[in-house]
């Protein structure tokens, strides 16, 4: 009992500390959310999210293909070394220890991003980096993309759809065969 009480100080004293270092910016808040770490065994977590963004829609409830395509994509993206400023450097000497080329691991990050524009396309793939990685919220997609508040989230659903049939997430196959009609 002594162990649940002091987990709960413990949890209390973090969200103090969170709310206290931003302070609710951008319209951030706080959600609790249950994260299974096992077939029997689950975790409760505090998460700090703005209203309309992946994590808001995705993040809270029960974890969906879509949720894990996301973070799927924004892995990669981080693996591939793209939100990295000085990644690109691989001109740097040899004496001072560091590794020259590319590690393999980073192109294969590279060729699967390659892979997901090749298959949905330059705009969806871009509408994807704004909302998993950058964390845009859909009305901001909305206003860069000049459509409408509601629609915009139709077709980021889509495009995360269309990333988790790419990755595996969702079966490729539909409610009715293509060829019968």
């Amino acid at each position: 009992m002594k162990e649940r009480k002091s987990k709960r100080v413990n949890e209390q004293r973090r969200i103090a500390r969170l709310i206290r270092a931003d302070g609710g910016k951008d319209g951030a808040v706080l959600a609790k959310v249950r994260l299974r770490v096992s077939s029997q065994r689950s975790a409760h977590l505090t998460i700090r999210c703005r209203p309309g963004s992946f994590e808001w829609r995705y993040g809270r409830g029960e974890p969906c293909a879509l949720f894990y395509a996301g973070n799927h994509f924004a892995i990669l993206w981080e693996r591939a070394g793209a939100t990295v400023a000085s990644s690109a450097d691989f001109l740097r000497g040899t004496k001072a220890g560091h590794r020259t080329g590319i590690s393999d691991s980073r192109v294969a990050a590279i060729d699967a991003l390659r892979g997901l524009v090749d298959e949905i396309g330059r705009l969806s793939f871009e509408r994807l980096m704004l909302y998993c990685v950058q964390g845009a919220t859909s009305d901001e997609i909305a206003t860069r993309e000049q459509q409408e508040k509601r629609a915009i989230a139709t077709v980021l659903a889509n495009d995360l759809r269309q990333c988790a049939i790419h990755f595996n997430f969702v079966s490729r196959k539909t409610h009715f065969d293509r060829e019968t009609i």
